[in-house]
């Protein structure tokens, strides 16, 4: 139990160090043993479903001859919201980054941004079903 312990808080440490996540996310572990045993994995597989839609669509709208940059910044400001909520930084630097790209309608830099918003959100989202394994 105590090695268990231990890799939880190891790889939970990694979050932070990594910069992968803020402590927002793990504040709600302490509020599920209150109120809902479920409440932080059910946040997090949520989080995980709309963000990966959300990426979906994004990917799609990039496509659109031409781009509608009205829906691009709706989309991107819509990921940020969301991993703001639960502190994924990464994902929410590169989401800042291609809003103010979509400002200046700079889709090929837009792209390259979205692409490591991609790269870090499946860090994300693998990090983040491992540790809910062995929580």
């Amino acid at each position: 139990m105590e090695a268990l312990r231990q890799q939880i808080s190891a790889m939970r440490q990694s979050f932070f160090d990594e910069d992968i996540l803020d402590t927002h996310i793990f504040q709600l572990e302490q509020v599920e043993h209150i109120s809902d045993p479920s409440l932080f994995e059910d946040f997090v597989n949520v989080y995980l479903r709309d963000s990966t839609k959300t990426l979906a669509i994004i990917e799609e709208e990039m496509t659109n001859n031409p781009v509608n940059y009205m829906d691009l910044d709706k989309y991107f400001h819509q990921l940020k919201s969301s991993s703001n909520c639960i502190g994924a930084n990464k994902v929410v630097n590169e989401a800042k980054k291609a809003i103010e790209l979509c400002k200046e309608e700079n889709l090929e830099a837009a792209k390259a941004s979205f692409e490591k918003m991609k790269v870090e959100h499946t860090t994300l989202k693998t990090k983040l079903q491992a540790y809910l394994e062995v929580k």
